[in-house]
């Protein structure tokens, strides 16, 4: 959240600072992308998302079968709780207990472990659009290009929308 509002004031800072240069610095060249569109087109993207929401399916799955698994363990004592003796039962609720910890450790261990293959899907992407974007930058000039989500507005006639650009350069690597 913080580093939402960091982005936002220094994009407003920026456009602040851009409207008071100098007349001579007026050459100033700004497009901007739209990364949500390029995230939800570009096929890389798409094949990125469906082999993270498989993994994140197959977590799933491991985690609900290591939950039942708790359950029946619970289940199976309560049912004959009343035949064991005092040290068997204390034995089976420490099983059961360990058992709930490594369901607990399993979650965690599962999140962090989603959260790095995220990354690792998402980087090399992000690396081709910067790219992209900073081969465009240099071939046309451009002295700022930015993130539609960050732009509180654009002049239309002063920026250039260079998504569809974007998204073509890209879409050439997967012909």
């Amino acid at each position: 959240m913080y580093r939402t509002w960091g982005v936002v004031i220094g994009t407003v800072v920026a456009f602040l600072t851009l409207g008071f240069l100098p007349a001579t610095a007026q050459q100033l060249k700004i497009g901007y992308i739209d990364m949500a569109r390029v995230q939800q087109t570009y096929k890389g993207f798409k094949d990125a998302e469906a082999q993270f929401q498989k993994a994140a399916k197959d977590l799933q799955d491991k985690i609900r079968l290591a939950q039942e698994e708790v359950e029946r363990m619970k289940q199976q004592y309560e049912s004959r709780k009343m035949m064991l003796t005092e040290a068997r039962r204390a034995e089976d609720e420490r099983t059961i207990g360990q058992k709930e910890q490594d369901v607990m450790k399993l979650i965690q261990d599962s999140q962090a472990q989603l959260a790095q293959q995220e990354a690792d899907l998402t980087r090399p992407l992000q690396e081709k659009v910067f790219t992209v974007v900073q081969t465009l930058a240099k071939a046309e000039n451009y002295t700022y290009i930015f993130d539609a989500s960050v732009l509180l507005y654009a002049d239309p006639l002063k920026a250039s929308d260079l998504t569809n650009q974007v998204l073509e350069e890209l879409q050439k690597e997967v012909k």
